[in-house]
């Protein structure tokens, strides 16, 4: 019985991960037949599109709290934080993580 693609993405990422592996194993040692292969390579295919699409979507959720020199705590998305950090460079104190 194969997984519908809306159990699937309720599942963990580290499960559908493990899958992966395990389907990537099974084909690299050889002891699947050629229709089990292909089968099981299909399902490595949607495996690596679902995780893609969920690290798609924690990367676009990612946001830092930085707190300003004033103390005040805010929310930045990841990239913004990212820029903020590197052109304040190391000697920059005023925003501090946490």
């Amino acid at each position: 019985m194969k997984p519908t693609a809306m159990a699937t993405k309720a599942r963990k990422f580290e499960d559908e991960l493990k899958d992966l592996e395990t389907i990537v194993n099974r084909i690299d040692a050889g002891e699947l037949t050629l229709e089990e292969s292909i089968e099981a390579f299909e399902r490595g295919v949607m495996l690596v599109k679902l995780l893609n699409q969920k690290l798609d979507e924690v990367e676009r959720k990612v946001e830092l709290l930085t707190r300003s020199a004033g103390g005040d705590l805010r929310t930045l998305p990841l990239e913004k934080n990212l820029e903020e950090i590197k052109s304040a460079g190391a000697k920059d104190d005023d925003e501090t993580p946490f």
